[in-house]
């Protein structure tokens, strides 16, 4: 689970509140350009077809500056505006966590006068499949300087998207325009540059979050109207929704105004806030409801929840004022129109846990050992299992190929667990090529594959970050498996959410053991998994042969799930409309067919939306699964023709000019390059304190070198057994390595972590080989103790010319 970044770079722990705290060290941030500039994908071709700001060119890789040219003209232009993102977006980036858990927070550096959030307005609508939300922000600049409000959304893959941006300046408001990512950041700055307001909305790689930044002036406020759209997943005949409200409540100051509206195409059976049971829920005929939250004292401190359902089966229809016809049906899978078709796919287990060295501390590893038993345990005749422990170089498995589970194979299974002792270095790419091969397995056998991975946290070699992500959304993209993470232990908040982004994005979900719960959220998870319940489900509209369908089709229904059509076609709202959804069961064709006359069907004004949603998401997923330029292109074309934000495209406001000044930098652009040249990019080694500097006694020096000592062993990779060789500094080992090829893992002042192959290497002073490595902290501290011991030592001996 061992951690990258120097010692003194740690990631925030959780809040009382189970938010992630605001806080983000820069130290581990390695330098400005990869923050800015970071591709999407890598290897390969860079999906976002430019970087996020193609005019920070002059920060070096390393995170210096480079030599700029001349200062004049078009050169002074690039720089200011380079400055000008920087000193905007980046030093709020520092502060995010990875992927925060918060739906929406407002973000900037430390200031004496920070803007303020007067208050928010939000608009919640919510129908079959889909929700809309549109958020209200009108922030004050308190302060005497011109400053730039910034929103973070770190929207989920697969749910939230934003579908517009407006600005509002006194009672006018002004759209937004669609465009590529690159492109339009490009136009924000010179915007900015040139003295204009502008709003821009974007997507973050490294942070994986969207972020919109509004400039405001001296004592003014402005208002940013933002529209996020999503679709909703029928569970057990009901839909769920989840706004993150704590977070407005939390920060408007004045005023926070919620209005929410369910509204249905068939009878809505129930509605229902879970999380706010005593705010009224007005009903509206039998097909509508609504709700009403005026004051931040109602929230509570709570998120909102809202459960809602409606008939087992819908139709519904929109016609567009450009005379696009949309057509929606679903049916759930316990309909009885054909439930008696409904068999649930036996499930296959396939389990990699981790047993790297963190593994062995906190007892860790009995809470695996105890996870993976009770997996098994939970399997039935004609289900399959296997194990993949992974730590070190090593990758070792219960069986060759998943096999069915009797309960005589438990003994089997034991023995397995107790020869295994945690050790090594962790990557979690070491297990996904077993894995793979036992999925299609599973698939050849018509069972389920379901991926569970145990484990503390993130890895310590191979793939990491959006790597790490692709590689584990190509195999649950490529084997249509679902991954589930349980969290053993983990040492931090980050660790913990790695986990959940590697199981929640893929179809699964992230269970975490704190203590003595590993029963309760093992059964937890096993409860949660939903295998298919009908397979190679066919969509056709038989009088629409030009319909373009946004479902999947042929799709698999889950169970408590539902089939969905969703299409565009031609015609008006009063045209028949004939859906006919085919199928193999019980050894023969089956089909199951809905006709109505179109001036009997509902109309749902969101249909065109969802369509264009639905449509998006999978070519989200497709291209998170497999780089491929034909999917970008026709990504890019209908999210900028339908204003969506996504990875690749953005949302852009610009206020027109009411003063045709100058088109060099703003002073404002010039201060923040000159704070930028003073601060972000000083010296890496500047404690930031002023002062004369002092001359430091011998004693102090050596104190200083048995604490940096100290902290080179106390970093996790070290001290929680994560290495794979320990090697000493100038020994035949160490000359062998390629310093071409090593990758460095870890830099302290005397002790270095090497990735070499598939190993994590330690390299140590050699003046530890008269001392024990031992693979403990306690060890590794008395060790650095021998160690400063030796220095001392060694600072008074005499030298050989004053000896004698």
């Amino acid at each position: 689970m061992g951690r990258p970044c120097p010692p003194s770079g740690k990631d925030p722990e959780p809040r009382p509140d189970g938010r992630a705290d605001r806080a983000n060290p820069v130290d581990c941030v390695p330098s400005v350009r990869p923050v800015l500039l970071r591709p999407l994908d890598s290897p390969g071709r860079d999906l976002a077809d430019r970087p996020l700001l193609r005019a920070a060119r002059l920060v070096g890789a390393s995170g210096s500056r480079q030599r700029a040219g001349s200062l004049d003209g078009g050169g002074r232009m690039r720089i200011a505006r380079s400055a000008l993102v920087i000193s905007l977006v980046l030093p709020a980036l520092l502060l995010i966590p990875n992927h925060v858990v918060a739906f929406c927070e407002i973000l900037e550096p430390p200031s004496s006068f920070p803007t303020q959030v007067n208050g928010t307005q939000v608009e919640i609508r919510l129908t079959e499949g889909f929700a809309r939300v549109v958020i209200i922000k009108e922030f004050y600049n308190p302060s005497n300087e011109p400053k730039q409000g910034q929103i973070f959304f770190p929207l989920e893959k697969g749910h939230e998207l934003i579908t517009d941006l407006r600005l509002k300046i006194g009672n006018v408001v002004y759209n937004s325009s669609a465009g590529d990512r690159g492109g339009a950041l490009d136009d924000f700055l010179t915007a900015i540059a040139q003295g204009q307001d502008a709003a821009l909305v974007q997507y973050d790689p490294p942070r994986d979050v969207y972020w919109i930044a509004v400039t405001i002036p001296p004592k003014e406020t402005r208002t940013t109207i933002t529209t996020l759209e999503m679709p909703l997943a029928k569970r057990d005949g009901s839909y769920d929704y989840h706004y993150r409200l704590s977070v407005d409540a939390r920060d408007s100051v004045a005023y926070l105004r919620v209005h929410l509206r369910v509204e249905t195409a068939t009878p809505l059976v129930h509605v229902h806030l879970l999380s706010h049971p005593d705010v009224p829920v007005l009903r509206i005929g039998d097909r509508a409801a609504e709700a009403y939250i005026n004051d931040t004292g109602t929230v509570q401190g709570r998120d909102l929840d809202v459960h809602f359902g409606a008939a087992s089966s819908a139709l519904a229809q929109w016609v567009d004022p450009q005379g696009e016809r949309y057509v929606r049906y679903s049916i759930d899978a316990w309909d009885p129109a054909w439930r008696n078709f409904m068999a649930p796919m036996p499930r296959s287990l396939l389990v990699a846990v981790d047993a790297s060295g963190s593994m062995g501390l906190d007892d860790r590893w009995s809470a695996a050992e105890e996870s993976v038993s009770r997996l098994a345990a939970d399997l039935h005749p004609g289900e399959t299992f296997n194990v993949v422990a992974f730590g070190g170089p090593s990758v070792r498995t219960l069986d060759s190929v998943p096999r069915e589970w009797t309960p005589g194979r438990s003994a089997d299974l034991d023995r397995f667990l107790a020869s295994l002792t945690p050790h090594g270095s962790t990557s979690f790419a070491d297990p996904l090529a077993v894995i793979d091969g036992w999925a299609r397995m599973a698939t050849a056998l018509h069972q389920q594959p379901i991926f569970v991975l145990i484990s503390d946290g993130r890895p310590s070699r191979g793939l990491e970050g959006l790597e790490l992500e692709r590689a584990f959304s190509e195999v649950a993209y490529d084997r249509t498996m679902p991954i589930f993470a349980l969290a053993t232990k983990p040492a931090t908040h980050a660790d913990e959410s790695l986990l959940r982004n590697l199981s929640h994005f893929q179809g699964g979900d992230l269970f975490t053991l704190h203590g003595d719960d590993t029963a309760a959220q093992v059964g937890s998870l096993l409860g949660s998994i939903r295998v298919p319940m009908l397979v190679g489900v066919r969509s056709d509209l038989p009088r629409a042969s030009d319909a373009v369908f946004a479902n999947a089709n042929p799709q698999t229904v889950v169970q408590g799930g539902e089939a969905i059509v969703l299409a565009k076609l031609s015609g008006g709202s009063a045209d028949p409309i004939d859906v006919r959804l085919s199928w193999t069961g019980a050894g023969a064709a089956q089909a199951l067919e809905r006709t109505a006359s179109g001036t009997g069907v509902p109309l749902q004004s969101l249909l065109g939306r969802q369509w264009v949603l639905l449509k998006i998401h999978g070519m989200l997923a497709a291209l998170r699964a497999h780089e491929d330029p034909a999917t970008l292109d026709a990504l890019k074309a209908l999210a900028t023709g339908n204003r969506v934000v996504t990875p690749y495209t953005s949302l852009l406001v610009v206020i027109p000019r009411t003063d045709p000044g100058s088109t060099e930098a703003s002073p404002a652009a010039d201060r923040a390059f000159a704070g930028i040249g003073g601060g972000l990019f000083a010296a890496p080694a500047s404690s930031g304190r002023g002062g004369p500097i002092g001359v430091s006694s011998p004693l102090e020096i050596e104190g200083r070198k048995a604490e940096a000592l100290r902290q080179d062993l106390a970093n996790p990779l070290v001290a929680e057994n994560e290495l794979d060789r320990r090697i000493f500094a100038g020994s035949p080992e160490d000359q062998r390595i390629d310093p071409t090829t090593a990758v460095i893992r870890f830099q302290g002042t005397y002790v270095r972590v090497l990735e070499v192959g598939n190993e994590l290497v330690g390299v140590f002073p050699d003046d530890f080989r008269g001392l024990s490595l031992y693979p403990t902290t306690f060890g590794m501290a008395l060790s650095a103790l021998s160690l400063a011991a030796l220095f001392v030592v060694r600072r008074r001996r005499p030298s050989a010319s004053t000896a004698g």
